[in-house]
């Protein structure tokens, strides 16, 4: 608040005239903006240029303006002097004259030139005077590979074709698949000769080999012939088992307790359910973590999200112990979530058994009545 107040306070006693346009303050008597050169005294519709006759508003004539002015340099002439050629001059002789060994080199004191005639002829001069000499690599000429053509047999015979065997006319053969053998003279051919070719060789030499007869061997005799016997079969009596008398089982009596050891007894509802919750109790959790549960629960229904918050008590429930510091809460929040009959029930049992439990007094108070 104290730098507003002097903010406005130094504004109010700054003293200049203000721009317009661009907010900054001029000394007085200022007619254009010393920033942006806005002219204060005249309004936006009747601002001028302020460029001159002369001066160029298009990019493009300022650009072209360069170009002629380039355009217009005049081409500059080379010159050099002789400490910068070396020229080599051979012996001098009885004459004179004076030879040069060779020209000289004028071509790197001149800058190149770019322009190159179309209609150019080579001459003698053109020839430079070192020649640098290379090989054109040549390519290898793949040679052709020369196929040699070669018969193949399609059908290779197992054996060799008998000499004696000679081509049937046309006639005969047909004679012959009519009457299912040849007209001609049949040629007998040995047992051994299996293939027929006329020759008789070892394989077929080893297989027309009969095996030796065996005339020592033992004819065996035949099996007699005995009828199978007959079993008869025996019963056998069994003996009847006695039956044995049923003998009580002798339980051990129970032991007799004093006055001072007596169990003490719990009334009928408290035996079934041992607490007032409507859950059947389980393990117990520490307060922290019964607290954290509870107060998720109350943000769920206060969002008024009833699957949260019934999920997070049946969670809990289970697990409170017998603390009826917790009835009020868990009370209320059954009865968010619509069971009233369980809350209502839960009060008057934890009033039942803890009737002077400031507690339970106040949740009965609040939650019944």
């Amino acid at each position: 608040m104290v730098f507003d107040r002097f903010k406005s306070w130094s504004n109010s006693n700054s003293k200049g005239i203000i721009c317009p346009s661009c907010q900054h303050s001029n000394q007085e008597g200022t007619k254009v903006c010393t920033r942006c050169y806005y002219q204060i005294d005249r309004p936006s519709f009747q601002q001028s240029s302020g460029l001159g006759d002369d001066e160029s508003t298009d990019l493009l004539d300022q650009l072209m303006s360069e170009f002629e002015e380039e355009g217009e340099e005049e081409p500059t002439i080379p010159s050099f002097a002789f400490d910068d050629l070396t020229v080599e001059v051979s012996q001098y002789g009885e004459d004179d004259e004076v030879q040069l060994d060779r020209k000289p080199d004028f071509d790197s004191m001149t800058p190149p030139v770019d322009e190159v005639d179309e209609e150019y002829e080579l001459t003698a001069d053109d020839i430079p005077q070192f020649v640098q000499k290379f090989e054109v690599p040549r390519s290898l000429e793949e040679e052709d590979e020369v196929l040699i053509q070669r018969t193949i047999e399609l059908i290779q015979p197992n054996a060799e074709t008998a000499n004696f065997i000679q081509p049937l006319p046309p006639s005969e053969i047909i004679e012959a698949n009519e009457t299912g053998s040849p007209t001609g003279e049949d040629t007998e051919i040995e047992a051994d000769d299996f293939d027929g070719d006329g020759k008789i060789d070892e394989f077929e030499e080893a297989f027309a080999k009969e095996p030796p007869s065996i005339t020592n061997s033992h004819s065996i005799p035949p099996a007699p012939s005995v009828p199978i016997p007959k079993l008869i079969a025996v019963p056998v009596d069994e003996e009847p088992v006695p039956e044995l008398p049923e003998q009580p089982v002798q339980l051990p009596s129970a032991p007799v307790l004093t006055s001072g050891e007596r169990e003490p007894t719990y009334p009928l509802d408290q035996q079934v359910n041992h607490s007032f919750w409507p859950w059947q109790q389980q393990g117990e959790w520490p307060v922290p973590e019964i607290i954290k549960q509870l107060q998720a629960a109350f943000r769920s229904a206060k969002e008024q999200n009833t699957a949260q918050t019934t999920v997070l008590l049946d969670e809990v429930g289970p697990h409170l112990g017998n603390r009826t510091s917790l009835i009020y809460s868990v009370g209320k929040l059954l009865m968010s979530i619509g069971r009233n009959t369980e809350a209502q029930r839960m009060v008057e049992s934890a009033y039942e058994t803890n009737p002077e439990d400031p507690d339970v007094t106040r949740a009965k108070e609040k939650l019944i009545s």
